[in-house]
């Protein structure tokens, strides 16, 4: 079937400096629940934010630009969730709200003109233009803050909030004043064969942020970001669980990434869970993270099924993160667990190739709640990247000093399975473990010039298969037990003389 097709020209546009937004929303609206093609034919269109409806494609020529005004009293109020919190903001530029059988298409350019609103993020709020500060304290009066709450009320370039069956595909989403893409609250989401551009300095300049809603499918996209390239969340602590939305049967595939906080990342907004995602065939080059899940106490909610297949990071500050201390102190005693306490569980990694990073991998649980069933195999990490290259944190956990080997702890369950670490001659211990239940190390490879491959601190079992232990005499494992002196150490399928390459302090729990 042939759409009807409604050229904006047809609506009046004038070519000169006046916007087009009344042109362009009319035959949007003309199309909505009738059903129908929208065309933005070659040419630069300025406009005030947009609203697309249902049963709608709106396509963009090659050689189109939408240009969204520079201007926040062209932006009015509504209300949608900005950073895991249902609350007033401006109005996102593009607007796909409570609409089902959509598509934006074609390989035309849309544009946020996000510099305007980037200024104010650095700005003290008292320099901001009067009339913004009266919008914001009218806004801000019934939303909630936080301590990392800044100016985040900003628009969305692209929001898709509430919706059913929506396609984005082709054009080019760039220069978004907040968040590039947020989908929320929405099901059947598929982003195809999009380019998006943010400065990498561009504040909160997320590329794709998928937000409590489910049957997403991001492929074949190429994200150069400000923050998060691709962002999973489901809403922020007591509100989040309260709604209680999860983001699932999520896959991402065939996609690049260039410069941003990280590739994939999941979190910090987790109350809602997040659960049953692929990640496969992409790679991450200069992100600061590779795939990062993060979440805290107060958080909730469980992060659980995901898949890490087939991806290549390069000069990535640490390729892999799970933080339960985001922004809050890792040496903290056990707190009860309640429904606001974060679970992380059933997290696989395969096939993953780390060349040229700073940290090999950043792994911590709570001590109330350890993280389980954490697993790489056939994965390849070169840590020997100076920690100067980037000048960052591996997980933005607060009193951790920088490492190139893995760390670990609070785990309940982790497993390495054909994995190499290499880290710089003299630069401390490729693998680290501490207070954790179970790890197994099967074909585990360490390069490394002195001292063991592993160091074991209070973990109550450590499984050790296919290793090769040193023929130097060095130490393979240092074991250290708990202080109930309950820890073991299981050997099996070794080459070399294994017995003699693991150093412990309660010697007898080594079992050959």
């Amino acid at each position: 079937m042939t759409l009807e097709q409604r050229n904006v020209r047809d609506y009046g546009i004038e070519d000169d400096d006046s916007l087009d937004t009344a042109a362009i929303q009319a035959a949007l609206d003309d199309c909505a629940g009738e059903g129908g093609e929208v065309y933005l034919p070659p040419g630069t269109y300025r406009s005030a934010p947009l609203r697309v409806g249902d049963d709608t494609t709106f396509r963009l020529a090659n050689g189109a630009e939408l240009r969204f005004v520079q201007d926040f009293t062209e932006f009015p109020t509504v209300e949608s969730r900005w950073e895991g919190w249902d609350q007033d903001g401006f109005h996102p530029c593009l607007h796909v709200a409570d609409a089902s059988n959509v598509t934006i298409t074609g390989e035309g350019v849309i544009d946020g003109g996000g510099s305007y609103w980037w200024v104010f993020v650095s700005l003290p709020p008292e320099q901001y233009p009067s009339e913004l500060a009266a919008r914001l304290e009218e806004i801000r009066s019934g939303n909630q803050q936080d301590e990392v709450s800044t100016f985040t009320v900003r628009p969305p370039l692209l929001q898709i909030d509430g919706c059913e069956n929506v396609t984005v595909s082709g054009v080019t989403l760039r220069n978004s004043p907040f968040w590039n893409t947020h989908v929320v609250y929405s099901d059947d989401v598929t982003i195809h064969d999009v380019s998006i551009q943010n400065p990498p300095d561009a504040p909160n300049g997320d590329g794709i942020d998928i937000d409590s809603s489910r049957f997403v499918r991001v492929s074949d996209t190429h994200i150069d970001a400000g923050d998060d390239a691709i962002c999973l969340k489901s809403g922020k602590d007591e509100q989040g669980r309260e709604v209680g939305r999860p983001t699932e049967n999520v896959v991402v595939t065939n996609c690049t990434v260039e410069h941003g906080h990280g590739g994939v990342v999941i979190g910090s907004e987790t109350a809602g869970d997040v659960r049953h995602v692929t990640v496969t065939n992409c790679t991450f080059t200069d992100t600061d993270r590779g795939i990062r899940i993060k979440s805290k106490r107060g958080r909730g909610g469980t992060v659980e099924d995901l898949r890490f297949d087939t991806i290549i990071m390069r000069r990535v500050a640490c390729p892999f993160v799970i933080n339960g201390y985001y922004q809050t102190d890792i040496d903290s005693d056990p707190k009860p667990v309640t429904e606001a306490t974060p679970n992380v569980r059933n997290v696989d990694f395969h096939h993953i190739t780390a060349e040229e990073v700073e940290s090999a991998a950043f792994l911590a649980g709570l001590p109330e709640q350890r993280f389980e069933g954490i697993s790489f195999t056939d994965v390849d990490i070169d840590a020997t990247r100076p920690f100067d290259a980037s000048d960052l944190s591996p997980a933005m956990a607060k009193g951790y000093d920088q490492r190139h080997g893995v760390f670990c702890k609070s785990l309940g369950r982790v497993s390495f399975k054909d994995v190499r670490v290499t880290v710089p001659d003299g630069s401390g211990t490729p693998l680290t473990a501490e207070a954790s239940s179970t790890v197994v190390l099967d074909g585990f490879e360490a390069e490394a010039d002195e001292g063991p491959a592993v160091e074991a601190d209070g973990v109550e079992n450590l499984r050790i298969g296919g290793c090769v232990a040193p023929d130097d005499g060095e130490p393979f494992a240092r074991v250290r037990g708990e202080s109930d002196g309950e820890s073991s150490v299981l050997l099996a399928g070794n080459y070399g003389d294994m017995d003699e390459a693991v150093v412990s302090v309660q010697p007898e729990t080594v079992e050959r």
